[in-house]
């Protein structure tokens, strides 16, 4: 049996975690369209370690540990199954006729949470809940209203235990973190590009695991993690224009570096500083 990068990646450090930046709804869609571009004789080779990244009727023993969405990531569920999103729609309009567009959007996009975290509660509850989770995301239009935010985590948590909720590193966001936290319902902080940024999670997500001690509240199935978004911070950020200011010419191996070296210095924080969320 020969190894993917993949899995040999894993076996580099216990720690290692590899998630799927996607609904797992696709994956075999998505599989199956993969392996129509590749040769004949390579097809066989990588279905194997393809089905051995996750395969939907022994999802225990996926490489992956846990899943990522949002609802841009979701679009693809709509594109890519369109019968089986379309019966989830039908069924929505008949149970409410008079249903308004942007709550007909947030229904589906809750159903395609819900299918798709169901799928991994096999890894959830093999592992006694350290992986297996699903990220759902919180309406990013809302990332400066506190209450939004809030009332729509909590809906995502009532899906399945092991959605977690993928939050915007904003200031309110941060605030969502820590009062979601002090419930128990585990976080995924996204749209996070600094140092301060990481920082500001981190503390969040510490004094919502001490008001959830304090309230006696059950941790058991709860988990945080932080989701730089290393690539975005050299190419949506204002390191280039700012070097361009004070005359410094950056190379892309410059920018790339300058990107890893947030996600060390956040890693030493985490560590140093005992903070019990997790870099992703």
């Amino acid at each position: 049996m020969k190894k993917s990068p993949f899995e040999k990646l894993m076996e580099t450090h216990p720690g290692v975690e590899i998630w799927w930046d996607s609904s797992p709804l696709i994956y075999e869609t998505w599989m199956e369209g993969f392996l129509k571009k590749v040769s004949s004789q390579r097809v066989d080779l990588l279905r194997e370690q393809l089905r051995r990244l996750f395969d939907p009727e022994h999802p225990e023993r996926a490489l992956f540990r846990g899943v990522t969405t949002n609802p841009p990531l979701s679009l693809n569920v709509i594109k890519m199954r369109e019968p089986f999103v379309s019966e989830i729609v039908d069924r929505l309009i008949d149970e409410d006729p008079r249903i308004e567009p942007e709550t007909l959007f947030w229904r589906t996009y809750k159903e395609i949470v819900r299918r798709g975290a169901e799928m991994y509660l096999g890894v959830f509850e093999a592992s006694r809940y350290r992986y297996g989770y699903l990220s759902g995301q919180v309406d990013p239009r809302n990332l400066h209203h506190k209450e939004k935010m809030v009332a729509q985590a909590l809906e995502l948590a009532s899906l399945s235990p092991n959605v977690m909720i993928k939050v915007p590193g904003s200031r309110e966001g941060y605030e969502v973190i820590k009062i979601l936290t002090s419930k128990g319902i585990s976080t995924n902080n996204t749209l996070t590009f600094i140092l301060p940024q990481l920082i500001a999670c981190a503390r969040a997500v510490k004094e919502g695991v001490e008001m959830a001690k304090k309230n006696g509240v059950d941790l058991t199935k709860w988990r945080s993690v932080i989701t730089h978004m290393t690539a975005r911070y050299g190419d949506l950020g204002t390191l280039r224009k700012e070097a361009d200011s004070l005359g410094i010419e950056l190379t892309e191996g410059d920018v790339r570096w300058a990107e890893i070296a947030i996600f060390k210095k956040a890693y030493r924080f985490l560590k140093e500083g005992d903070y019990p969320s997790k870099m992703l």
